[in-house]
């Protein structure tokens, strides 16, 4: 009698080979990942991503060349892995004129530094020196030459530190004419000095050319127009003396004498 094979019993070697297929496959495709990004990493590290130019944007105060120098920015880096873009902001923050920075890659080779700069608004006598600050009072220079700009009287200064707020004893006048002076650049209007001593505060278009009142009241009546008004009749007739005064129920009126006492 013949025996019977054993149907069952079966060798497959096909596993092995998808196996090793794979493996050669996957190896392969290693590789070629490997040299592409080799050849990637080169690339970017080629002088085609060399920092070129150098842009400055919103600047006013200061020139070009000046934030540059500030920021110390630099040509020649690689503008992906050498930029230093965060030591640039760092530099600039120093800066109490900077009040926005922002500096951003613009490839391949062009870095651009775009500011907000705080403008040089009203300046207070302080001995031989002038403290310059601006609409929020933060104090951005001091100079020994007295700048184009409103000059404060009459407040007794408590801090003035650079790069931070003033601080006078006469907290609710300064906070006021503070307001003022950017109603005033809002409003076309333009103040040489300003007496802030008192309730009653003096604000000189000219010397002989007074608007007088409290300082909400000052404030209400310029952010209503009604001194811009007022200003650019007498500049039609061609007046320059007289006080412009804050009455009752927001009418300002305007009297030909010069009422320089409270």
């Amino acid at each position: 009698m013949r025996s019977k094979k054993n149907a069952n019993f079966e060798i497959h070697d096909e596993p092995v080979v998808k196996k090793k297929k794979r493996k050669s496959h996957f190896l392969r495709n290693s590789l070629i990942i490997l040299l592409l990004l080799g050849a990637a990493f080169l690339f970017v590290k080629s002088d085609y991503f060399l920092i070129k130019n150098i842009e400055v944007e919103g600047n006013t105060y200061y020139t070009k060349n000046g934030i540059i120098s500030l920021a110390d920015a630099k040509t020649g880096n690689n503008i992906i892995f050498d930029a230093e873009i965060k030591q640039m902001e760092e530099n600039l923050e120093k800066n109490p004129f900077f009040k926005i920075i922002e500096i951003k890659r613009k490839l391949p080779s062009t870095i651009v530094i775009r500011v907000e700069e705080r403008q040089q608004m009203a300046a207070i006598q302080f001995g031989d020196k002038y403290i310059v600050m601006d609409d929020e009072g933060v104090i951005l220079r001091m100079t020994e030459v007295e700048p184009k700009v409103t000059l404060l009287t009459g407040l007794t200064i408590s801090k003035m530190d650079v790069g931070e707020p003033l601080e006078a004893e006469e907290k609710e006048n300064l906070s006021m004419v503070l307001r003022m002076l950017k109603t005033m650049q809002d409003g076309d209007l333009y103040f040489k000095k300003i007496d802030a001593s008192k309730a009653v505060i003096k604000a000189y278009i000219y010397d002989t050319l007074i608007v007088k009142g409290t300082a909400s009241e000052v404030f209400s009546a310029i952010e209503a127009g009604e001194v811009q008004l007022v200003v650019s009749d007498l500049f039609e007739k061609g007046v320059s003396r007289g006080t412009i005064k804050m009455g009752g129920s927001g009418n300002v009126i305007f009297t030909p004498d010069i009422e320089d006492g409270d």
